[in-house]
């Protein structure tokens, strides 16, 4: 006996009870949710079926093209069984649409001898002509869904040739026309910030009566709640205390306007070129099983500011949003991030150091370990060898405050060296506060100039605007805007005093270090090299 069962991918449904020849079973499809919801498509399959003798019925939502249907391989495994006498359907292509697909299939059927049954065709396995048309018929279908795609690829060239905006939109956007354009619907979803009468505007049907932020205006403060927390997982648990986001199963790209992020989605959505003001296409393809892949970004065709006034993003923030993910998935690891809400800094102290340190003696990665004094009254951190008792006579971790300061040490004699030969710059004892070098006092002298006009002219206030910047990168030679524009050796150059590195943040460390060290050798408790890049 084969009893009725419901879930979300198919739904079985007993007509009759089972004859004594067997179940005559039946499969319907659709192909999307709207043809089920607002179209008479299945309930029309559905009543064919019943009237063409069917006991047992097997429908539902899925692409033709897939070979991995549930309810399709729950009939086939009921072929397979011998459970059923007999199968019909429709149309062929509710079989599959492809020649290979199709022919599997219908070598089941005659393995077992199940008999097949299709409407439309008026096809019977138990006639001669059957096996005939059933092959005829395949190819066609095969044809058919070839022509389909090649029309709807002429239309995606044609809205490409126009720069023209996708369908599916990430989050914070909406389509205009074909123009990507920032979503300026109210979007009232604000647990930290509702008013005292919340529960009587509950019932409020005017929408501007109502407090609330827009969406374009909530998927920025996402952004910014990343570039403050600095980790995936972290910011979506920031944004989730924010504004109450419960777990939901029903999102699947922005357009449906469901608020809800999990890492991954996060991620995906930060690295999105629209955000940034750019389209992109040909991100994914679609297998000849229906199924949906990523294709390489080497293959993705992107148009560059296509809608930079309607941008989330500036090059600056996706260049650093970049860096932290990439920085984040290379350091996994416990006691990365530091969740100590007095201090300002995001990483902890050390987190600059993963899969920098190695061993000197096996040459492999070092691993972190913390221990307690022998009083207890502190914790010491350092760097060990994991094979260490596992052949390895690399026996005694070093502190990471020595290897911090082998670090600096050893950069700040880079910094002298590379000052003694560079001619135009005077060699600086270490530890000194530099003075002010060439480039600088020009900046300073050009500023002071243009300060002495007052014009109101945009192009000369922009101007003004730049040099203050210039000004502000040789002063601080480690900012982030700074640091895009210099090589290695000038970054080590800038740092040519004790004091420079010492101030240097937990969040500074992990901007920098990385950028100037390839890696650092340990051996017995002390730091035995530290290779700098090229």
């Amino acid at each position: 006996m084969i009893k009725g069962n419901s879930n979300r991918f198919q739904i079985i449904k007993v007509v009759a009870e089972e004859p004594e020849s067997g179940y005559i079973a039946a499969y319907a499809r659709v192909s999307s949710r709207e043809q089920a919801l607002h179209t008479h498509a299945l309930e029309q399959q559905l009543e064919r079926l019943k009237v063409a003798g069917a006991t047992l019925i097997i429908y539902e939502v899925q692409k033709g093209k897939k070979d991995d249907r549930p309810g399709l391989l729950y009939t086939m495994s009921l072929v397979r069984e011998k459970k059923i006498s007999e199968v019909v359907v429709t149309r062929l292509d509710r079989l599959g649409r492809t020649v290979p697909l199709i022919r599997k299939n219908i070598a089941v059927f005659q393995e077992t001898e199940v008999n097949l049954r299709v409407l439309d065709q008026l096809i019977d396995l138990k006639t001669p002509q059957g096996m005939f048309t059933i092959n005829l018929l395949a190819s066609l279908a095969e044809m058919e869904v070839d022509q389909l795609s090649e029309r709807v690829r002429h239309g995606k060239q044609h809205s490409r040739n126009q720069n023209a905006a996708c369908a599916c939109v990430p989050f914070g956007y909406r389509v205009e026309g074909i123009d990507y354009q920032l979503d300026q619907v109210p979007f009232l979803c604000l647990l930290d910030q509702r008013p005292e009468n919340y529960q009587e505007l509950s019932e409020e049907s005017d929408i501007t009566k109502l407090p609330g932020i827009t969406v374009a205006q909530l998927a920025r403060n996402c952004i910014d709640i990343f570039l403050t927390t600095k980790g995936l997982s972290k910011a979506v648990r920031v944004i989730s205390q924010k504004y109450g986001i419960g777990r939901c199963h029903s999102k699947k790209n922005g357009n449906d306007k469901i608020f809800h992020w999990t890492p991954a989605g996060l991620k995906r959505w930060l690295l999105n070129a629209v955000l940034q003001g750019h389209t992109v296409y040909n991100q994914r393809r679609i297998t000849p099983t229906g199924q949906r892949k990523q294709n390489s970004p080497e293959d993705w065709d992107i148009r560059l500011n296509t809608h930079t006034s309607d941008r989330l993003l500036t090059e600056q923030e996706a260049e650093e949003i970049k860096q932290i993910i990439e920085f984040n998935a290379s350091h996994l690891g416990a006691a990365l991030l530091n969740y100590d809400a007095s201090n300002p800094d995001t990483y902890s102290p050390y987190a600059y150091l993963r899969s920098l340190v190695y061993c000197a003696e096996c040459r492999s990665k070092a691993i972190s370990k913390s221990r307690e004094s022998t009083d207890r009254k502190r914790r010491y951190s350092y760097y060990a060898c994991r094979h260490v008792h596992k052949g390895c006579n690399n026996l005694k971790g070093t502190r990471k405050e020595l290897i911090e300061t082998a670090i600096i040490s050893h950069l700040l004699q880079q910094s002298v060296a590379l000052q003694s030969t560079d001619l135009n710059t005077p060699p600086q004892p270490i530890g000194s506060v530099p003075t002010k070098s060439e480039k600088l006092q020009k900046l300073e002298a050009r500023l002071s100039k243009l300060e002495e006009i007052t014009d109101t002219d945009p192009e000369l206030q922009g101007l003004k605007q730049k040099t203050r910047q210039q000004i502000q990168e040789e002063l601080n030679p480690f900012s982030a805007r700074a640091l895009e524009s210099r090589s290695v050796k000038e970054i080590i150059q800038a740092g040519n005093n004790l004091v420079i590195w010492h101030t240097l943040s937990a969040d500074d460390r992990v901007l920098i270090y990385p950028r100037l060290i390839d890696h650092v050798t340990i051996r017995n408790g002390s730091v035995e090299s530290v290779v700098l890049k090229d």
